[in-house]
């Protein structure tokens, strides 16, 4: 791998481009053999690979909108696009997990053993060494990046996984005249995925839902380190762990220049800036110090 064709792999759409030639390959491999020699595993593992490629797609959809800069109709960007696209990979979880489950119900009622295990053991220990390179690929992009998309989809192919080695596991014990392996472990298979797929729903809902990825005490404290600050409170934080928006009132003295205070407020987000670089904007409200006894006294008695 040349230094430029790697540099070109290791970004978020490099490697989710490499992610889908990857899949599309290992797909059409499954499904071509697995109807060769009947194998209901193997064709399920190959449908669950052109999932990913599904998968593959909405991702690199995901990471192409959501880098577009601010436009009249979405003036704060595109960043949530990335979430969006993280809960439908997720939901594609759920559906591999559901045939999975169908697969392995199928096996336990016909009791179906596949033919050619050897020949089949040798495809499906190729596709797991190419799965194990792309997730280290991907989990090393995603925590450089701190693309939760590239997270997404490695955690996706992890658990594409677990889906191959079942497949191995039930080729392996037919062959040895245990047919009822295959669908036990495809059920156990089938809640992992569903857990996966679970966790990506949580992560980027509460993206949507503007949960707080920050401590709000820790930012008072920041806050109140600047020389300047009198108090400091309605500390807001939103968004992904990649791109953080936030917001606070500050309180200063009330005999200083607008230009004084405003230089408080740039002190202030650089050191927030500098404890936290993935804060992109910090957005202060100056208010006078009597504000701030206001502010104590209607906290204390809310009512």
């Amino acid at each position: 791998m040349t230094g430029t064709l790697k540099n070109r792999i290791m970004t978020p759409v490099g490697i989710l481009l490499f992610a889908l030639g990857t899949n599309m390959t290992l797909a059409a491999l499954k499904i071509t053999w697995g109807h060769s020699i009947g194998s209901v595993g193997m064709l399920a593992d190959g449908y669950h690979a052109l999932l990913d490629t599904l998968s593959d797609l909405i991702c690199l959809g995901g990471v192409v909108v959501s880098r577009r800069p601010p436009d009249a109709d979405h003036p704060y960007g595109h960043f949530k696009f990335e979430p969006l696209a993280q809960i439908a990979v997720g939901i594609l979880l759920f559906m591999t997990g559901y045939e999975v489950l169908s697969h392995s119900y199928f096996a336990f009622r016909t009791h179906h053993a596949p033919s050619g295990a050897a020949s089949s053991l040798a495809v499906m220990v190729l596709s797991m060494g190419l799965q194990v390179f792309l997730v280290a690929l991907e989990t090393r992009v995603g925590h450089a990046a701190k693309s939760p998309l590239v997270k997404a989809d490695a955690a996706h192919i992890r658990s594409d996984l677990f889906a191959s080695l079942s497949v191995i596991v039930g080729l392996l014990a037919s062959d040895a005249g245990y047919a009822v392996t295959d669908p036990i472990v495809g059920i156990l298979i089938a809640f992992i995925i569903g857990k996966t797929g679970f966790e990506l729903l949580k992560e980027g809902t509460m993206v949507l839902s503007d949960r707080s990825p920050l401590d709000p005490e820790v930012i008072v404290k920041l806050a109140m380190e600047t020389p300047g600050v009198l108090g400091c409170h309605a500390v807001r934080s939103r968004g992904p762990e990649s791109r953080i928006y936030m917001d606070m009132n500050l309180h200063v003295d009330d005999n200083l220049s607008v230009a004084r205070a405003h230089t408080i407020s740039h002190d202030v987000e650089k050191r927030i800036k500098e404890r936290y670089p993935s804060v992109v904007e910090v957005v202060v409200h100056i208010e006078p110090s009597q504000e701030e006894e206001s502010h104590a006294f209607d906290t204390a008695n809310p009512h």
